[in-house]
């Protein structure tokens, strides 16, 4: 629950913990004489993959994956927030609403880091911008600023630029914890 924090430095340290603690859990698990039950690490997996659900899925309150608790939210209460976030007819869903574009936490700094960017190219000089992202970014705004003339950037180089942001700013828990726990950044870093 702590994820739903309005602190951007809580949710950092949070992420941060449980990347130490999923460090340690794992270097545990490869002794033959760990105390861990499977039932003890599929639980704390779960916690693990609720938030990077939040954040790098867009799968918030998710309970069909294995281990994810839905954030630990009633399916009744989930399916009653999700026709309402339908219903304000915003195009986003409430799976979204935590990802690091959307978060209310989180959103602020994504935006900032990519209007960051904007910036600079238009500092160059070198070229002009056809047109400036409003946000929140997605993967489809991202494409359609491409073709109107703007930044062009990938889905995953906006992300990753965002992790490496949040880590300039004091942040760096959230991008410990994605390189920790998602298998494709594992890969990356």
């Amino acid at each position: 629950m702590l994820y739903f924090t309005p602190s951007p430095t809580t949710v950092s340290r949070l992420c941060g913990l449980l990347a130490k603690y999923k460090q340690g859990l794992q270097k545990a698990m490869a002794t033959s004489r760990s105390d861990y039950t499977p039932e003890y690490v599929n639980e704390f997996n779960g916690f693990l993959m609720d938030i990077c659900n939040c954040l790098w899925r867009s799968r918030a309150f998710n309970t069909k994956d294995d281990n994810s608790h839905g954030c630990l939210i009633h399916k009744h209460i989930a399916e009653d927030l999700s026709l309402y976030v339908k219903g304000l007819d915003t195009g986003a869903s409430l799976a979204s609403l935590f990802s690091l574009s959307h978060s209310p936490v989180l959103g602020l700094l994504s935006i900032s880091y990519f209007r960051g960017l904007e910036d600079a190219k238009l500092e160059k000089g070198t070229d002009e911008l056809g047109a400036r992202h409003a946000g929140p970014v997605t993967r489809a705004t991202l494409a359609s600023l491409a073709e109107d003339g703007g930044l062009r950037l990938t889905w995953d180089e906006y992300r990753l630029g965002v992790l490496t942001y949040l880590d300039q700013n004091g942040m760096g828990g959230v991008g410990q914890l994605m390189y920790n726990t998602m298998t494709t950044l594992m890969k990356k870093g």
